[in-house]
């Protein structure tokens, strides 16, 4: 059993936002997929970027805009986002006062497509 702590102390600045690698705790160069949690300044964003991975976003608190190539939508707490492997994609917080957190899973398409 391997029990971590999910704390500001854990963060560091990547992505434009403040962010944990989960696992692999040692890098994501150690394996083929990863989670880590980020967290989104009240007004902020991620860089907008792109990967060769697959990644979901699930949303833990906070609300804002999910942007996806031309694509626009509202997103909040208790809601997930699948973006397909080489999609530029940005994460707004369209909140003034509170952080937006999620958690980001990825892994490459050889190890599942998006449909599945």
């Amino acid at each position: 059993m391997l029990i971590k702590p999910m704390t500001d102390a854990q963060l560091v600045d990547a992505y434009g936002v403040k962010y944990q690698q989960i696992y692999p705790a040692g890098g994501d160069y150690l394996a083929d997929w990863g989670v880590g949690r980020a967290v989104v300044k009240p007004l902020g964003c991620t860089g907008a970027h792109q990967h060769l991975e697959n990644e979901l976003f699930l949303i833990t608190s906070g609300d804002g805009e999910m942007v996806i190539g031309p694509e626009r939508s509202p997103i909040a707490a208790g809601q997930y986002v699948l973006i397909p492997a080489g999609e530029e994609h940005q994460l707004r917080n369209a909140s003034s006062e509170q952080a937006l957190e999620f958690l980001s899973v990825y892994w490459p398409p050889r190890l599942g497509a998006l449909g599945l």
